[in-house]
């Protein structure tokens, strides 16, 4: 990690709402991460946009909350450690309740304000990551508030669309500045009269570097690492499963669709998603990684993380017609429809697809979180220069 220095002070104190920190690093976390030791965070952890479903899987999470709330767990993960301090209020997955936002809100001040005290916040930065968090910009004490919009939430399958969107256009009117991870999202915010930053999703280059050299497992493994769900091209992964059945199809990660006809293909494999650390040590046999997304509004308005990580592994990526895709190549193949995917799969499988180790090494090492670290202070300096 490389530290981040900055000379104001306010600066140097952040509150950040985001996933629950250490599960799987999301994107806001990675670049926290940066700032960690040179900067102080207070990270706090909150529910979800959707509404949680009657499934074991909802279920599971929604007992794993209360029992970290009750345990203090959540918070003992990190202590003050490199200056990160870790809050998991107790907060309800119910964001059309008036009553239950109020209520979130009062535990999410009165966990904030302790923290604050505690560790001498004064002037601190508000990063809010979802709009859900509409409610507590301008509540908390900050000395300006950020947008950091990693998603377009209102297009995910079981979300109430509409409440989705009046609370990003809440939030948008009340924060200082909104910072998108892709273009596609950054046009979103044009006309909102605030300062929009796009800043690019980076890679943790010398991670994934650790998944070389490749191991021979005897059979041409095509591997997928993500979130198994509705944006999958399930057609395509068909095909590509007769197309070669020889290949070994890899999927690791967490299941929020249907996996049946994923299981009946005798070539695909599923596996659990493994920590973050742990996860390099999986990819060793890979030979290609795919991003094998149906190109819809929702997939458009993604900014993948993995395809920066799959370079990174050395191997080559084959991926659909992704404007973050596109943005990559030539060092991503790119396929327009199903059989330009399954024949560039088939070409690696023979050997046949280029691949420019040293173009995309060189890419890699540009795309760091710490050069990403680097380029968000400076945006948020950019606000109040005489700050």
């Amino acid at each position: 990690m490389s530290e981040v220095p900055t000379n104001r002070r306010n600066l140097r104190q952040w509150v950040v709402f985001g996933p629950d920190w250490g599960r799987h690093p999301s994107t806001c976390q990675h670049l926290f991460n940066e700032l960690l030791g040179a900067h102080s965070v207070i990270w706090v952890e909150t529910v979800g946009l959707r509404p949680p479903r009657l499934s074991l899987r909802d279920l599971s999470r929604s007992m794993q909350k209360l029992r970290d709330y009750v345990s203090g767990r959540r918070q003992n993960i990190a202590g003050t450690k490199r200056g990160l301090t870790v809050l998991s209020p107790l907060t309800l997955p119910f964001p059309r309740s008036l009553l239950v936002r109020k209520f979130n809100l009062w535990q999410i001040r009165r966990s904030v304000a302790r923290a604050c005290r505690r560790l001498g916040f004064k002037d601190h930065t508000l990063v809010v990551t979802a709009p859900s968090h509409c409610d507590v910009v301008g509540r908390l004490g900050e000395a300006r508030s950020i947008f950091y919009c990693p998603d377009n939430y209102a297009l995910w399958p079981g979300m109430n669309a509409s409440l989705v969107e009046h609370m990003e256009a809440e939030l948008t009117r009340n924060v200082d500045a909104i910072v998108a991870v892709s273009e596609h999202l950054a046009q979103r915010f044009q006309n909102s009269g605030k300062p929009v930053q796009v800043l690019t999703q980076g890679v943790c280059a010398a991670h994934f570097a650790r998944s070389l050299p490749r191991q021979n497992s005897g059979r041409f493994e095509v591997v997928y690492f993500g979130m198994i769900d509705e944006r999958l091209d399930q057609d395509l992964l068909v095909e590509l499963s007769q197309r070669l059945p020889q290949a070994r199809i890899r999927m690791i990660g967490p299941v929020v669709i249907d996996p049946r006809r994923l299981r009946a293909l005798p070539n695909v494999v599923l596996e659990p998603q493994v920590p973050f650390a742990e996860l390099p040590s999986l990819l060793v046999t890979a030979s290609l990684f795919i991003m094998p997304f149906v190109v819809n509004e929702l997939s458009k308005s993604c900014s993948p993380l993995k395809i920066k990580e799959y370079l990174a592994c050395g191997r080559p990526v084959v991926a659909t017609a992704l404007p973050e895709a596109e943005k990559l190549a030539p060092l991503v193949h790119v396929a327009r429809d199903r059989t330009a995917f399954c024949e560039a799969v088939a070409s690696a499988a023979e050997g046949r697809l280029a691949f420019d180790e040293t173009a995309v090494q060189a890419m890699t090492a540009k795309e760091g979180w710490d050069f990403k670290a680097r380029e968000f202070l400076r945006f948020v300096e950019s606000l109040n220069p005489a700050g």
